[in-house]
C-alpha cells in the first residue's frame, strides 16, 4: 500500500518575530520545511502532502521544484482540521498515513521508517513516535497500559502533581494512522475546547475509546523530535544538523580543523581527503573534488570544484572551478 505523508506547514509562528513564514526560515541553507519534505521521502513516502495556510504563496515558493502536493487551510482551525483538509481535497486515505511538523527538521528517515513499519505490523490505528526529554515541561505525557499499549496523551495542563513526577514519556506531536480507519473516523474529532479547534491528538482518545489498538515508538535521542518555534531554537537545530553533516563526513573521510566552525549544506558532496578550514561554509548542490584545501573565509554556492585545489578567502556562485582557471589553482 502507498504511504502518503502530510506535512502541516500552515501555522503563523509567531514566536519567530518576522514577517515571513515559520517554516521558511533557513536551517544551514535550507528552509524548515524542506527537511520535513526530505525526510518524508527519504523515509519512502509515496506522497507528500504539504498542508500551508499562513502566507501560502511563500511557503509553495520555497519549496519549489519538488515534487509535493499543496492542501490549502483557509482557516485554522488546529491540527486535526489541517488534516481533515487534505482528505477532504484529495479523497480516501490508502495506507499508511505519517504526519509530520514543517519545523521538525532535526527528524531522521529511519526513525519514519520504524514508525511505519511498528503501524503496519501491529495494525495500529495509530502510533505515536514518543521521547523522554529532560524537562517535559509543557509536553502531552503518554499513559500506558498493562500491555505497554497508549491508553491516553495527557496535556502538561491537566495532569495532576503525581502524573507530572510519574509519566515521564511525551508526546511529539507526529504520528502513523491507518489510512483507512483515518479516513473515516477523523470527523469524529470536536472542537470543545478552549481554543474551538480541532486536535488531531483526539484520535489517540477517540481510537482506544473504540478499542483500536493505539501504540508508541520511543526515540532515544529527545532532541531528534524537538520543534523550532523560536530563533533560539533556530540556532540551536542549526547546531546540531551542523554538527551532525559535519561528522558523517569526517567518517567518510574528510579532515576540518575545527568542525565547529564549519558549515556544509545537505546536498553538497565532498571528495575524501579534501580538509575543510575554518570559515568554510559550502552551500547549494556544490561538489569539492578529492585532495582539496578549502578555505579559511571561503563561501561556495553551486560550485564544482576538481581535484588538488586550494581555494582560501574566496567566495563564489555558480561556477566551475575546472573551468576557471583565473579563479584558482591546483596545488
Amino acid at each position: 500500500m502507498p504511504t502518503t505523508a502530510i506535512v502541516l506547514a500552515a501555522g503563523e509562528g509567531t514566536r519567530m518575530k518576522s514577517a515571513h513564514s515559520k517554516v521558511t526560515h533557513k536551517l544551514l541553507d535550507r528552509p524548515l520545511v524542506w527537511w520535513s519534505v526530505r525526510v518524508a521521502r527519504q523515509a519512502g513516502a509515496d506522497r507528500i502532502v504539504v498542508v500551508v495556510g499562513s502566507h501560502s504563496q511563500e511557503v509553495r515558493d520555497c519549496l519549489d521544484g519538488e515534487d509535493v502536493i499543496f492542501v490549502e487551510q483557509t482557516e485554522r482551525l488546529g491540527t486535526g482540521h489541517a488534516v481533515r483538509c487534505v482528505r477532504d481535497a484529495l479523497g480516501s486515505f490508502d495506507g499508511p498515513v505519517v504526519v509530520l511538523s514543517g519545523d521538525s527538521p532535526l527528524l531522521r528517515a529511519e526513525t519514519i521508517v520504524s514508525l511505519i513499519e511498528r503501524t503496519k505490523s501491529e495494525h495500529n490505528a495509530c502510533t505515536v513516535l514518543t521521547m523522554t526529554p529532560p524537562d517535559p515541561t509543557g509536553y502531552g505525557r503518554i499513559a500506558f497500559d498493562e500491555d505497554g499499549k497508549v491508553q491516553a496523551i495527557i496535556e502538561h495542563k491537566d495532569c495532576t502533581t503525581e502524573q507530572r513526577q510519574s509519566l515521564t514519556e511525551c508526546n511529539s506531536s507526529i504520528y502513523c494512522f491507518c489510512g483507512g480507519r483515518l479516513t473515516v473516523n477523523i470527523d469524529k474529532i470536536g472542537n470543545q475546547n478552549v481554543q474551538h479547534e480541532y486536535y488531531l491528538t483526539d484520535m489517540v482518545g477517540i481510537y482506544v475509546d473504540m478499542g483500536e489498538p493505539v501504540a508508541s515508538v520511543h526515540v532515544d535521542d529527545y532532541a531528534e523530535l524537538l520543534g523550532v518555534n523560536s530563533r533560539v531554537q533556530l540556532a540551536e537545530a542549526n547546531k546540531a544538523m551542523q554538527l551532525r553533516i559535519n561528522h558523517a563526513l569526517m567518517s567518510e573521510g574528510v579532515s576540518m580543523l575545527d568542525p565547529a566552525l564549519v558549515w556544509v549544506g545537505p546536498e553538497v558532496s565532498i571528495g575524501c581527503d579534501t580538509t575543510l578550514m575554518p570559515l568554510t561554509m559550502l552551500w547549494g548542490t556544490t561538489q569539492i573534488g578529492k585532495d582539496c584545501l578549502i578555505g579559511p573565509h571561503t563561501r561556495l554556492t553551486d560550485v564544482q570544484v576538481g581535484d588538488g585545489y586550494i581555494l582560501e578567502d574566496f567566495v563564489a556562485k555558480e561556477i566551475n572551478i575546472e573551468d576557471e582557471l583565473d579563479a584558482a589553482q591546483p596545488s
